[in-house]
């Protein structure tokens, strides 16, 4: 009897380790690029008055509020995944047993074929499960940006107010600036003053019944 069905079996979880990806980025955005050589010495201009530049990746990063997010949806991802490798894992030892056995004749064709067919439905069982969970962990990541926004906003507001700014600038679209003119220290002082991120350190996974989960794969997919 073939084997076939079972050899990708290991990739049980394949669509939910791209989706752990994508939950790990917006998990953790500020992953370090690779260092850069050292820059020329660079003599600025006098600052422009009312300008001033901020960097919400660096705010994210270095803000208590922002680490406690950050931590906390790492630590939601893990908890989610654990118990799904285990069972792929459980999985794939019967999967490896069954097609050991099947190398040779079977002394009875339809007990083989029921393991095989419970073997199908443990594989389908897993991955539905793994697909209901990342987009668990998809809404979950959502709902801490969303929270984390509406914080982050009267931060911004304030130290800009604060500075005396009349533009504000993302840093990353800015090539070149006099450091006098980045308010990003202040902001993350603002953010953290608010006192959030122990709210952000008790963040709970979303759950989604399976039809929440399937509107919101469909919503991904467009």
């Amino acid at each position: 009897m073939s084997s076939k069905f079972f050899a990708a079996a290991a990739s049980g979880l394949a669509a939910f380790a791209v989706a752990s990806g994508a939950f790990a980025q917006a998990a953790a955005p500020l992953a370090k690029a690779p260092a850069a050589p050292a820059a020329p010495a660079i003599t600025h201009g006098a600052p422009i008055a009312n300008l001033c530049v901020f960097s919400a990746g660096a705010v994210r990063g270095t803000s208590a509020t922002g680490k406690a997010l950050d931590a906390r949806l790492k630590a939601l991802q893990t908890t989610a995944e654990s118990p799904l490798a285990a069972r792929e894992k459980a999985l794939q030892t019967k999967i490896d047993a069954f097609n050991a056995a099947a190398k040779t004749p079977a002394a009875d064709i339809n007990a083989r074929e029921k393991q095989k067919a419970d073997l199908e439905l443990e594989q389908s069982a897993l991955q539905r499960d793994a697909a209901h969970t990342q987009m668990e962990l998809v809404a979950t990541a959502d709902t801490a940006q969303q929270t984390y926004s509406t914080e982050l906003q009267p931060a911004v507001i304030s130290a800009y107010q604060s500075k005396q700014c009349g533009v504000l600038l993302e840093r990353s679209a800015v090539a070149i600036f006099n450091p006098a003119m980045d308010i990003t220290a202040q902001i993350v002082s603002a953010l953290d003053a608010r006192g959030k991120a122990g709210s952000f350190q008790a963040l709970e996974r979303t759950k989604l019944t399976p039809q929440q989960a399937a509107q919101l794969a469909a919503q991904l997919q467009r």
